[in-house]
């Protein structure tokens, strides 16, 4: 029984690494440089980017579905299971 578990554990624990978990954090070097990118990204998303430009796109953007994105503060650091 114990082998069987231990097998079953190795198997997720290599499946883990394929599975995206869907979210990603980023740093940015102060708190007004992440309010400003927060609420640009928002208005874009609500306003059909008619905000003060138009967002760079990379050739990543479209596999990325950028547009599917919610940018929001993270939480703390205490509430996340890393």
């Amino acid at each position: 029984r114990e082998a069987k578990l231990k097998e079953e554990y190795r198997k997720e624990k290599e499946k883990v690494h394929t599975k995206p978990l869907g979210m990603a954090f980023v740093t940015f070097q102060n708190e007004a440089m992440t309010a400003i990118i927060l609420k640009d990204f928002n208005a874009c998303q609500v306003q059909g980017c008619r905000c003060r430009q138009e967002p760079c796109s990379s050739q990543f953007s479209e596999v990325l579905h950028v547009h599917n994105w919610s940018v929001t503060y993270a939480p703390d650091p205490q509430n996340v299971r890393w």
